[in-house]
């Protein structure tokens, strides 16, 4: 509990020094008086791209998950990954033990198996963003310089700087150390199971546990139709990057600064990065990665490119809270119209 409470505590602050970094140049009654102009009315389409986001992840989600259960629930689907991302929203990665755990009672299926599944799922999703930032990194911005200016002169040197190999060595090293300290440690848990019986009960429940996660995360094996795994990925991002281009019709921006499609991926992609540090829903790392993505490539005044980060999220962290409970109650109304126990 004390732990769970320290990450929270952790993550609310690493937020806080993001948001700090975002405002510090901007006067909050600019960015008042600048959203005053912004057109509402493309909060609808933004709506209708988030809402079939979750839809193809949840459809993605049951590729990896049929093969334990072919009848399962698109609305249980559906509100476990809206579940997961709200959690999010109240502490980082508590969606990831939430949705398993919602999907797991309402479809009766192992949740340390679904939650492997959901391990499985972030490691796509990073190779993705990791091939995206490549994609961007050298063919639409391909300038050092610019990346340093977003991410911070330290961070790119030490990514870039080959005398920082020799930490990547010490940090290899370490994490071997710690690899083979936690073999060493489960070897004697196993002999002291040997010994003592009421050990070696919770030996073998947690052995149950870790093989039904392992077999989750190895559900990729069991996908027969990857040509649609790939193209639910590939209509994620691009509902992504439609929740990026949208918000700029709200501003003008595709007029005044003329961006496009294409400028709405670089930023999909750098400000992925920021929702991607646990920070509670991206708060703070999210507005300050797309301010200064915006600032530094496509000369968008800091005031500006704070406005849209904020109404953008802000817009999606209401749609999750509003739509949730709708998508809950329905699946609960239809639980209880089949005759299938409530949780």
């Amino acid at each position: 509990m004390y732990k769970r409470l320290l990450k929270i505590g952790l993550a609310l602050m690493l937020g806080a020094l993001f948001m700090w970094l975002a405002f510090r140049n901007v006067r909050l009654q600019e960015v008042w008086e600048y959203s005053k102009d912004i057109q509402f009315g493309w909060i609808i389409p933004f709506g209708i791209s988030a809402l079939c986001s979750h839809v193809f992840r949840a459809e993605r989600w049951r590729l990896l998950i049929e093969h334990d259960k072919k009848e399962l629930d698109r609305v249980t689907l559906i509100s476990g990954v809206l579940v997961g991302y709200l959690m999010n929203i109240v502490g980082p990665r508590l969606g990831e033990v939430s949705r398993p755990v919602y999907v797991g009672k309402k479809e009766g299926l192992s949740t340390s198996k679904l939650m492997g599944t959901i391990v499985l799922e972030r490691i796509i999703d990073v190779v993705v963003m990791g091939i995206l930032m490549v994609v961007v990194s050298v063919y639409l911005i391909s300038d050092l310089n610019l990346l340093k200016q977003i991410f911070g002169d330290q961070t790119v040197n030490f990514l870039t700087n080959e005398s920082s190999l020799i930490t990547y060595g010490w940090v290899a090293l370490f994490v071997l150390v710690m690899i083979g300290l936690a073999y060493i440690g489960l070897k004697l848990i196993l002999y002291l199971g040997t010994k003592f019986e009421v050990l070696q009960e919770w030996i073998d429940r947690a052995k149950n546990v870790l093989i039904m996660f392992k077999d989750g995360v190895l559900s990729a094996r069991q996908v027969q139709r990857w040509w649609l795994f790939i193209t639910f990925t590939v209509l994620i991002w691009f509902c992504y990057t439609l929740m990026t281009y949208i918000p700029f019709w709200m501003f003008d921006m595709q007029e005044i600064y003329d961006l496009d499609m294409i400028d709405a991926l670089v930023i999909t992609v750098i400000s992925a990065i920021g929702i991607a540090i646990p920070s509670p829903g991206g708060i703070g790392t999210y507005h300050y990665f797309v301010k200064q993505s915006l600032l530094v490539l496509f000369a968008v005044p800091a005031v500006t490119g704070v406005a849209y980060a904020t109404i953008t999220h802000a817009g999606m962290v209401i749609f999750v809270a509003s739509i949730t409970p709708i998508f809950l109650f329905i699946d609960k109304w239809r639980s209880t119209k089949a005759g299938e126990p409530v949780f």
